[in-house]
């Protein structure tokens, strides 16, 4: 799940449905998604299986406040970097600077106008929107950084140990890479990465996401996808590297890849990119070239 800088989601934390359904139309207007959840329970399941780009929270709620709910985001590396917003009644100074303290990025106390809301809104998307970029991106290819791939994974294997849906992975290598640098030099290896990663990103899946975790490796993440669908997937998008062209000498480059799926091979990120990792060994051992599934 790539995150789309042109359709940003917001998850509202509100008991109330009437103020979930009025921001949500303030803020559906412009092109901004909403999600709501009914407190901050509930919101801490929703993050296991998405990654908002803002969170604005009541405070008086059940089962868990808005207070309590920001300091269990505080908490969880990822989530703390998500923008969050303060919408409540409680408006006196000093609810204002408890909500400070707990480093909201804004306070709007209820009733609210909705064009100040709209307007914040935009604002901290703006801003986090380039933050993103350099916090969750790789520099160079524009895919998930390896820090993102793995928060993303580990809430796709979340879900799978909860919906028992199987979701596989591709760890993949460019073959002879190192050949490549020394004879054509670390900018011409730099283009032939970010050529890569523009043909995953435009061949793969709306609902895969890929990552560049090393030098020249990479892990596309299959959610809902069985082992056998994945072996095809890959090995499709291994013929779409294999035709491409680096150099008006007609240079080729290779990939290869290894398969593995949860739970079927492990239900964790280390031991799926373990069976990943000895499924593409064998793959290299094999004579390169080629998609092999963990065993």
């Amino acid at each position: 799940m790539q995150i789309s800088e042109n359709s940003p989601t917001v998850l509202v934390v509100e008991d109330d449905p009437n103020i979930v359904h009025m921001v949500s139309i303030i803020l559906n207007k412009s092109g901004i998604k909403t999600v709501g959840a009914r407190d901050g329970e509930h919101a801490l399941e929703m993050l296991n299986q998405m990654m908002p780009n803002l969170i604005i929270s009541d405070i008086m709620m059940p089962n868990m406040d808005g207070y309590a709910f920001r300091r269990e985001l505080l908490k969880r590396d990822e989530a703390r970097l998500i923008p969050f917003f303060f919408l409540s009644a409680k408006g006196k100074p000093h609810d204002i600077v408890h909500g400070m303290e707990l480093e909201a990025d804004t306070y709007i106390p209820k009733p609210f106008e909705p064009d100040v809301l709209l307007a914040k809104v935009k604002a901290v998307l703006r801003r986090y929107s380039h933050l993103n970029e350099l916090l969750q991106y790789d520099a160079l290819t524009k895919v998930f950084n390896r820090r993102t791939l793995e928060a993303n994974l580990s809430a796709e294997l979340n879900r799978v140990k909860r919906y028992k849906q199987p979701s596989s992975i591709m760890l993949l290598d460019l073959d002879h890479f190192k050949n490549i640098n020394d004879t054509y030099g670390h900018d011409f290896g730099d283009m032939v990465l970010k050529k890569i990663s523009s043909a995953l990103l435009e061949n793969m899946r709306d609902t895969d996401y890929v990552g560049r975790i090393g030098g020249e490796e990479f892990v596309l993440v299959m959610p809902n996808t069985e082992k056998k669908t994945g072996v095809l997937a890959a090995d499709r998008l291994r013929e779409i590297i294999a035709r491409l062209v680096f150099d008006t000498a007609g240079l080729h480059v290779t990939i290869s890849a290894g398969i593995a799926t949860a739970p079927e091979d492990a239900e964790d990120i280390e031991g799926l990119m373990k069976k990943a990792d000895l499924a593409l060994y064998k793959a290299k051992d094999s004579g390169r070239n080629r998609v092999l599934a963990a065993e």
